[in-house]
């Protein structure tokens, strides 16, 4: 008899990660392809995305969709009643003999760093931010992830319209001068602020402003303070996210945070939410995963079966 096995999915705005795992845990396939996320590329996009980032991980594990005892995917958008219908309806599509879970992408980054446990926080901070939390009710809680236009602080967005900013108030006196103006101009291939304004105004995508907060974070861990006071900042904003969402459930000072995303890798900026997070929460137990979500949403799908 076959042994059964689970799809964990994390589906991003950008990427899609698909794992293949077995009972044991070990990850028997992994692909990868576009966006599962609906309101990033379309309901057809979407949908064929989700079908080929699970047939490819599956092929590479040597397994069938027949296989397959429990999905779990983690993505944004599926909080609302109708958006979770129609990727339930997706999943039935694609193994009807399948048990499943839906969860927002926040749940399978505390998964990943919690080895399936859904207890304590997560706080994600990439292009956009959030926290999620639960207790050991299941109570959860969130903060942040409305998006650049609502206010996500601490965001790669927040950080990068912030350097904007920043260079642009040097550039006609209204600021101090700043080393942000040649790390930014450098990385975009211009030789005069002025040109940003175009820039800026030509394409409003939140990640082409939160790809400048890399050059944020290295002027400021090289000492430069109009960086430094943008960085301090964004991870009080962090902070305060992290502390709505600690209080509203009841966790103390000693919960578990994992800290998820690409501005929160062990470094600089990490540091400073740690440091900032620590001042409300002494005793909280810091997570950084070495697991990636996709593994977290096998490990849930494991629950299942």
């Amino acid at each position: 008899m076959t042994s059964p096995i689970v799809l964990g999915i994390d589906g991003g705005g950008t990427k899609t990660v698909a794992v293949v795992m077995n009972r044991e845990q070990q990850v028997l396939g992994r692909a990868q392809a576009g966006s599962t996320n609906w309101n990033s590329v379309g309901v057809e996009t979407a949908r064929n995305n989700l079908w080929a980032v699970s047939e490819q991980a599956l092929r590479k594990a040597g397994r069938s969709l027949a296989d397959v005892a429990a999905i779990c995917i983690g993505a944004s958008g599926v909080d609302r009643p109708d958006d979770r219908a129609r990727m339930q309806a997706w999943l039935a599509e694609l193994a009807p003999q399948a048990a499943t879970a839906i969860h927002n992408d926040a749940v399978v980054a505390l998964s990943a760093g919690t080895g399936g446990d859904v207890y304590g926080l997560v706080l994600i901070s990439g292009t956009g931010m959030i926290v999620y939390g639960f207790d050991h009710s299941r109570q959860s809680r969130r903060a942040g992830g409305t998006g650049a236009l609502l206010g996500d602080p601490g965001s790669g967005y927040a950080i990068g319209a912030d350097s904007l900013a920043a260079v642009m108030w040097a550039a006609d006196g209204r600021g101090p001068e700043t080393s942000l103006t040649g790390a930014i101009l450098g990385q975009l291939g211009m030789k005069n602020p002025s040109e940003l304004i175009p820039w800026t105004y030509a394409d409003t995508a939140w990640e082409r402003f939160a790809s400048v907060a890399p050059q944020a974070i290295g002027c400021a861990q090289a000492g430069d303070p109009v960086a430094l006071a943008i960085l301090e900042k964004a991870a009080s904003g962090l902070a305060v996210a992290v502390q709505a969402v600690a209080v509203g459930l009841a966790m103390g000072d000693d919960f578990p945070l994992v800290m998820a995303g690409g501005l929160l890798r062990p470094g600089f900026y990490a540091g400073l939410v740690e440091q900032a997070v620590r001042a409300f929460a002494p005793s909280v137990k810091i997570i950084h995963p070495q697991a990636e979500p996709a593994i977290g949403a096998g490990l849930l799908a494991l629950k299942e079966i």
